[in-house]
């Protein structure tokens, strides 16, 4: 006959107390290797939308400009917690309220002053839709970071008096 093989016990089912630990200390492993990686997606991904924002916000303001053939002014308030920005009359905060304080930043690079603008956070968009402010060489950069002191950096450019824009990040925003 045939020899057969005996039945498992109950009480020697399941993981052993060793097998559960060797789990527990892997997934531990795997988490701190994967969570850098993640925030760093995660500050990508913000910046990424903050940056969109001040661009669309400054292409609203030019475009209404030319439509209504009135001055517009879109004005960036980088002190406020998180940032805001001010076009056509609403103020938004940056990340549509997405963005707790402290998780970005927002600096105005090479900004200069108009008639109608007593602030370098500010842009001017005349009845042309070109720039009412003299701008320098270089532009004019609105730089987004998060997180705000070392993180992920993009900026818009308004780059002739034509208002021209373009993205850029990192090094290019300094």
């Amino acid at each position: 006959m045939m020899n057969r093989l005996p039945l498992k016990r109950l009480d020697e089912s399941g993981f052993t107390l060793i097998e559960l630990l060797v789990v527990v200390a892997m997934v531990g492993i795997l988490a701190a290797i994967a969570a850098p990686s993640w925030l760093t997606f995660l500050n990508g991904r913000r910046v990424n939308a903050a940056n969109d924002e001040v661009l669309q916000a400054l292409r609203q303001a030019q475009v209404q400009a030319v439509r209504t053939k009135r001055s517009q002014t879109v004005v960036f308030n980088t002190a406020a917690n998180p940032p805001t920005i001010t076009v056509l009359g609403a103020t938004t905060t940056l990340g549509n309220g997405a963005l707790k304080p402290n998780m970005a930043g927002m600096t105005i690079v090479n900004g200069v002053t108009s008639l109608n603008c007593a602030t370098t956070s500010c842009i001017e968009f005349n009845a042309n839709g070109t720039i009412a402010n003299n701008i320098s060489a270089q532009g004019i950069k609105i730089a987004v970071t998060s997180p705000p002191s070392s993180g992920a950096k993009r900026c818009v450019i308004v780059q002739t008096l034509l208002g021209a824009m373009r993205t850029a990040k990192d090094t290019a925003c300094n």
